[in-house]
C-alpha cells in the first residue's frame, strides 16, 4: 500500500487536505490530551493514553490513504473500493470504542474525585 500511495503521491499532505476523515480523530486526541493536563494523569495513564491515541491517529491516517489510494487508482474496482472503504471504516470504529472505554476507565476515576 506504501509503494501504491508513493506512486500515487499520496502522503500526509495530500491526506489532511483531500480526506476530511482525520480531522475528527485528530480533535478527539487533542481533546484527551487536554484533558489528561487537567486531570493530572499519573506517568502509566499517560502512556496509556498516548499509544491509545497513536492507535486511532495511525488507523485513521491508513484509512484516509485507502480511501485516496480507491479514488486514484484506477485498477482498483468499485467492489474492491467499497470493500476497502468498509474495512477502514470498521477499523477506525474499532481502534475508536476500545479507546473510549479505555479512556473511560482512565478520566472516570479523576472526574469523579472533582465532582
Amino acid at each position: 500500500m506504501v509503494k501504491k500511495c508513493a506512486s500515487h503521491n499520496i502522503g500526509l499532505r495530500k491526506i489532511f487536505a483531500d480526506d476530511g476523515g482525520i480531522i475528527l480523530p485528530l480533535l478527539f486526541t487533542v481533546a484527551v490530551i487536554t484533558a489528561g493536563i487537567f486531570l493530572k494523569l499519573n506517568i502509566l495513564q499517560w502512556t496509556i493514553v498516548s499509544i491509545l491515541s497513536l492507535a486511532l491517529l495511525t488507523m485513521g491516517m491508513y484509512r484516509s490513504a485507502a480511501n485516496l489510494l480507491t479514488i486514484y487508482d484506477q485498477s482498483i474496482s468499485l467492489d474492491q473500493g467499497i470493500r476497502i472503504r468498509a474495512m477502514g471504516t470498521v477499523l477506525v470504529a474499532f481502534t475508536t470504542g476500545i479507546s473510549f472505554f479505555t479512556y473511560l476507565i482512565i478520566f472516570m476515576p479523576k472526574i469523579n474525585t472533582l465532582l
